[in-house]
């Protein structure tokens, strides 16, 4: 199942579609108070002014959907970027959360670098 290249291929865009949302959302969620979602969650460890997440999370989000582009356009740039992104995502989590809580978007993350590792050898994509 996991070596069908379409499969990977639709994996690997459904996965960096999915963190652009999360993050285009997480900005959202900044700027808009919903009830009974609120304001996300940055953690104890750092005191960010919700401006700088809604810029950042907005940067991370253009990003995953530049990857997104990249990979349905069968630009070489797309598997260093997206790999780059989970990567840092996965490290923000830890950094922004705590080592030991573990989210949606660190397991999201590590499946989309999974893939890449499955996808590794070949040089043209579906």
């Amino acid at each position: 199942m996991f070596k069908n290249p379409k499969i990977i291929h639709i994996g690997i865009l459904l996965l960096a579609f999915e963190k652009a949302v999360q993050h285009l959302l997480s900005a959202v969620f900044f700027i808009v108070d919903i009830p009974g979602i609120g304001r996300p969650d940055i953690g104890p460890t750092f005191q960010l002014s919700d401006a700088t997440m809604v810029v950042l999370n907005a940067i991370v989000c253009l990003l995953f959907g530049l990857g997104f582009w990249g990979r349905l356009e069968g630009k070489r740039w797309h598997r260093p970027l997206l790999v780059g992104l989970a990567v840092f995502d996965i490290l923000a989590e830890f950094v922004f959360h705590g080592f030991f809580f573990i989210t949606i978007s660190v397991i999201v993350g590590i499946a989309l670098l999974v893939l890449f590792y499955l996808d590794r050898d070949r040089k043209v994509h579906p």
